[in-house]
């Protein structure tokens, strides 16, 4: 199955740094940050690398990071992904299980998850070799995974940053 992963891109920041801490569930994305989506979703049209489903976290971030997504490979003339909210890969939480249940599903072909660094690296490291730790994500990055159904593993196919689309990464 392909998988296409995305942090959730540039997102505004909170006045109190205990929301920035806690992951502020309604922080919206900056004007950057809905550009960065844009973008994504303009690549993925323009290289036929089109998910189905969009899953996105609860976050007002997620689910505007997916729907711009979305919303740009229709401009771009192209079916739009299902954007699906899932809680379960909210802040703090692992992509794996989600994975799991896409993965158990043998129409999914093409899946997209629009979370955050933690819940994507967490669900890699779980599925993955062990031994080593996914490398970290910049806000509005797209990796490509190829992952076996049956075993769950991985294999990274593409990267693609925002400064690859003419945007800054941010960490």
């Amino acid at each position: 199955m392909r998988v296409y992963l995305v942090r959730h891109s540039t997102r505004e920041t909170p006045e109190d740094f205990e929301d920035a801490e806690e992951g502020d569930p309604d922080a919206e994305l900056t004007p950057e940050g809905k550009a960065i989506a844009i973008s994504i979703g303009q690549w993925m049209a323009d290289n036929d690398e089109i998910p189905t489903v969009l899953l996105a976290s609860p976050t007002v971030r997620g689910q505007q990071t997916a729907r711009l997504i979305a919303d740009a490979i229709e401009e771009e003339g192209y079916a739009p992904p299902e954007v699906e909210t899932d809680a379960s890969i909210g802040p703090h939480m692992s992509i794996r299980g989600a994975l799991l249940k896409k993965l158990a599903d043998t129409a999914a072909e093409k899946v997209g998850i629009v979370s955050h660094r933690g819940s994507i690296q967490m669900g890699l490291q779980q599925m993955g070799d062990q031994k080593e730790k996914p490398t970290p994500m910049a806000m509005g990055e797209l990796r490509i995974l190829k992952v076996k159904r049956k075993s769950g593993k991985w294999k990274q196919q593409q990267q693609i940053l925002p400064s690859d689309l003419g945007h800054p990464d941010s960490y």
